[in-house]
């Protein structure tokens, strides 16, 4: 098994080291554009959004700022991650990281996110001594809005512009090292569609990615992998039901871009509610479930939300902890 994930990792890795006079594909993975939960309230939600009327709706699906009034920010971070699997291990399958993960601040109908989509060291060390080490770091800049038909239905629009930078340094098997530090900018703009089916129901539609590039100074452009992201969500007065299939089209490697996300929210009164989700893919199974849970507290227009999500990387469970705080002025 160890020999495997060797094998697997140095794959992954093996670009980075490639000392060749032609460009070559970014060291980055299939997710690492993906980014996480905008905040603690969609992460103990089970990554559900893309019906939901709320500050996330920047990064879930802009079309449902268009219900939104008033003046809103909030900034999330991951404050801890654990796991029995390798920190590498862990950041093939969640590259985003620790520490600071976004930043939204919402007025009216329009809003503006800073979100790190991936923060993350993999290495790899064979039998041989070689090594190889790769340190990937990349944020995303939104600008976001929703705007009403006349129909009934309302459309949304976010354009993003990326910048990040990736190092690679290695030793192969003849004890020669080799190092780079490649810079990147690109952007990406996605298209979206809410609808009140009911009362209280909604069906929303993002199209993640419609074009999106990524260029470095010292390797081939990339294209975003393409996503499409369908919900429905019930919210009634302090009560919110979510459900959410997301596809994400990935151009290379043989990740499973498909997940089915579920989540609820209940206050139990004006100041404390508790969450709780599931993501898992199209076959259901147990063993590939990503089971999610949190609380919010909630006074004179200011929350503070906590998440929890819990998950496994190669059969070895995984924990990851976030915060978010939040304020609104209406």
């Amino acid at each position: 098994m160890k020999k495997t994930k060797i094998v697997l990792l140095s794959a992954v890795l093996l670009l980075s080291a490639a000392q060749s006079s032609f460009a070559r594909h970014a060291p980055t993975q299939p997710n690492t554009y993906d980014g996480f939960a905008a905040g603690a309230r969609s992460m103990a939600m089970g990554s559900a959004g893309a019906g939901v009327i709320s500050n996330e709706s920047v990064f879930y699906n802009a079309a449902g700022l268009s219900y939104m009034t008033g003046t809103h920010a909030e900034a999330s971070a991951v404050i801890r991650e654990q796991s029995n699997a390798s920190p590498s291990e862990v950041a093939l399958v969640d590259p985003s990281g620790q520490g600071l993960t976004s930043a939204i601040m919402i007025k009216d109908a329009g809003g503006i996110m800073w979100q790190s989509l991936s923060n993350n060291s993999i290495s790899v060390i064979n039998p041989d001594g070689s090594w190889y080490k790769t340190d990937t770091f990349i944020n995303a800049i939104t600008v976001a809005a929703g705007q009403k038909s006349d129909n009934g239905y309302s459309m949304g629009l976010n354009m993003t512009y990326l910048y990040g930078k990736i190092g690679t340094s290695s030793i192969d098997s003849l004890n020669q090292p080799y190092a780079n530090v490649a810079s990147g900018n690109g952007f990406t703009f996605d298209f979206s569609f809410i609808y009140p089916v009911a009362g209280n129901i909604y069906a929303g539609v993002n199209l993640q990615n419609i074009a999106g590039f990524m260029f470095w100074d010292d390797y081939n452009a990339e294209q975003l992998p393409f996503a499409v992201r369908a919900g429905l969500a019930y919210m009634l007065q302090g009560f919110t039901l979510a459900l959410d299939y997301n596809k994400h089209y990935y151009r290379f490697g043989d990740l499973n871009g498909e997940t089915f996300n579920l989540g609820i929210e209940e206050y139990f009164n004006q100041y404390i509610c508790i969450r709780g989700g599931i993501i898992t893919d199209q076959d259901f199974s147990s063993e590939n479930m990503t089971y999610t849970y949190g609380f919010g507290f909630r006074m004179k227009g200011y929350e503070l939300a906590f998440a929890g999500q819990q998950f496994k990387v190669n059969d070895q469970s995984s924990l990851k902890y976030m915060l978010t705080f939040s304020a609104s002025v209406y």
